[in-house]
């Protein structure tokens, strides 16, 4: 699918989605009142995307140490995120509004707030967090009442760690390999590396460090890989965090799969592109961050070369 149909398709989905605001909001309510969990609650929103809802969950799991949590976020992948959370009492998703929308955001405190001891809105307002630098994972820690966490979370079950296991067979993988994420957006050029720049590093993963490299093309427009990789067409979110777990070294742009690789603690090279990583980076001991000299600037000036640097420093493909 190319990005015009793809972006169609995901403008189509809002608007269906947004239909149901006041609904989910009923049934919230409604399963508020027949609850027999009398414990103090607290309702949490946060739609997405996979990066913020991985940087948010240490602080939700703060919350759920003396509270109740019921999270209402986007549509799956965040929806799979979200329910795997063993902090989290229900998940709501589909919860789809306008955040920018102050009467969206006083409706939802206003009809909840007799329910919940606490209504915690984690989407941002409005577009000034572009420039504010600091940290998402910082924002959502304030707004929750505790510290900002070192680095994000992520809770993989039993049967993601199956269907990886599965996957891995298919792929031919028995033991060790590394994990790329290649995503070419047309719709973002100024956060999409170049599919040169991505085989590339390939070729020189494949030749030096002797692994088979997994290539995670979920979500770009442009899917083709080198024929000596294992292309990762279509995955879930769950099973792809369940590969991201085992892999040797994991790659990739600042997308969800690279703040999930940053919270399991994976050796991680994030090409950071777009926003300054004080932002949005990757946080962890593991990760070592490649930034560009300036935000914004021509993804294509970040060199393979620069990415294979901060890989050798890594020590993890010798």
């Amino acid at each position: 699918m190319t990005a015009e149909p793809r972006a169609r398709r995901r403008g189509l989905r809002h608007v269906l989605y947004r239909r149901l605001f006041l609904p989910r909001l009923l049934h919230i309510v409604r399963d508020r009142v027949r609850d027999t969990d009398r414990r103090d609650a607290v309702f949490v929103s946060l739609m997405g995307g996979v990066g913020d809802l991985v940087n948010a969950f240490p602080s939700i799991d703060r919350l759920a140490e003396t509270h109740a949590v019921d999270l209402g976020t986007g549509h799956d992948p965040y929806r799979g995120l979200a329910r795997a959370n063993p902090h989290v009492r229900r998940v709501y998703a589909p919860f789809v509004y306008k955040p920018i929308r102050r009467a969206h955001r006083r409706l939802i405190e206003r009809v909840l707030a007799p329910f919940y001891t606490r209504v915690v809105l984690l989407d941002e307002p409005d577009s000034a967090w572009q420039t504010r630098g600091r940290h998402m994972s910082a924002v959502y820690a304030e707004r929750c009442g505790c510290p900002p966490p070192p680095r994000g979370a992520v809770y993989l079950s039993h049967d993601a760690r199956e269907r990886a296991d599965a996957r891995l067979a298919d792929l031919g993988v028995k033991k060790e390999y590394v994990y790329v994420v290649q995503l070419v957006r047309d719709s973002r050029p100024l956060r999409s590396w170049p599919l040169v720049h991505y085989h590339t590093l390939c070729a020189r993963l494949h030749e030096r460090s002797g692994l088979p490299v997994l290539v995670h093309t979920q979500g770009s427009d442009d899917t083709a890989v080198p024929s000596f990789c294992r292309p990762l067409h279509a995955v879930d979110i769950m099973t792809a965090a369940a590969l991201i777990e085992r892999a040797r070294l994991y790659i990739g742009p600042d997308t969800g799969p690279t703040h999930i690789a940053a919270a399991l603690g994976v050796p991680t090279v994030a090409i950071h592109l777009g926003h300054a990583p004080e932002i949005s980076g990757a946080l962890g001991e593991t990760v070592m961050l490649v930034r560009q000299r300036r935000p914004g600037d021509d993804p294509a000036l970040t060199s393979p070369d620069a990415v294979w640097d901060a890989v050798e420093r890594l020590r993890v493909c010798a």
